[in-house]
């Protein structure tokens, strides 16, 4: 009976209740849980600083492009200038030496003069002597002569309303080029003028 008790205990002692295991279970299990949540928490922060990081470094590479953008404006701008102030020293000689020329010429109104009276035989040719063979040489095609007399009526009226068309619009330009000449007596010869001649855009050049 002495062994029955001893035994008795012993296996009291070496065998835990369902309720005693239960609450070991479920102290190991919020262990278990408390560390997971502390691992996820520091998980979610690691993300978060590397989300942070990312942006940053992206708000760092846009700074690069634009300091690197302003300094090659920079540079452009050093270059246009340079350019520029190249532009206005050849376009000043070239002033210069053409009013010496012009003074030489009699000045300004004499010069235009001139370019007008060589502007003014131009137009006559083109609109004078060039349709005047134009029209002959129409005339006395073989074409011409092999068409009916009523066909040969209606081609020398059209031929006669161009060449009053022509003789209007040679008109024109006599007009205006006398009016060049009128007036060039009341203005100089300037930069604006050497730039509109050279074909140069002068705004380009002596940029305000």
């Amino acid at each position: 009976m002495a062994f029955s008790a001893s035994q008795s205990k012993v296996q009291t002692k070496k065998f835990r209740s369902p309720a005693t295991l239960h609450k070991s279970y479920a102290r190991i299990s919020s262990g278990i849980e408390g560390k997971r949540s502390k691992y996820v928490a520091e998980g979610r922060q690691t993300t978060d600083r590397i989300r942070q990081l990312k942006k940053e470094n992206l708000t760092l590479e846009s700074a690069i492009k634009i300091l690197n953008t302003y300094s090659k404006e920079q540079e452009i701008e050093r270059l246009i200038d340079k350019w520029r102030s190249i532009c206005q020293a050849g376009m000043a000689y070239l002033l210069n030496s053409t009013l010496l020329k012009i003074n030489k010429m009699g000045g300004y109104e004499e010069l235009v003069k001139k370019e007008v009276e060589a502007e003014k035989r131009k137009l006559e040719y083109q609109f004078g002597d060039q349709l005047e063979n134009e029209v002959e040489d129409v005339l006395e095609s073989e074409e011409f002569k092999m068409m009916s007399a009523l066909d040969q009526e209606e081609l020398k009226r059209q031929i006669y309303d161009r060449k009053e068309e022509a003789d209007k619009a040679r008109q024109t330009e006599m007009e205006k080029l006398d009016f060049k000449v009128r007036a060039s007596s009341v203005t100089e010869f300037t930069m604006k003028n050497l730039a509109s001649r050279l074909k140069v855009n002068f705004d380009m050049i002596f940029e305000s």
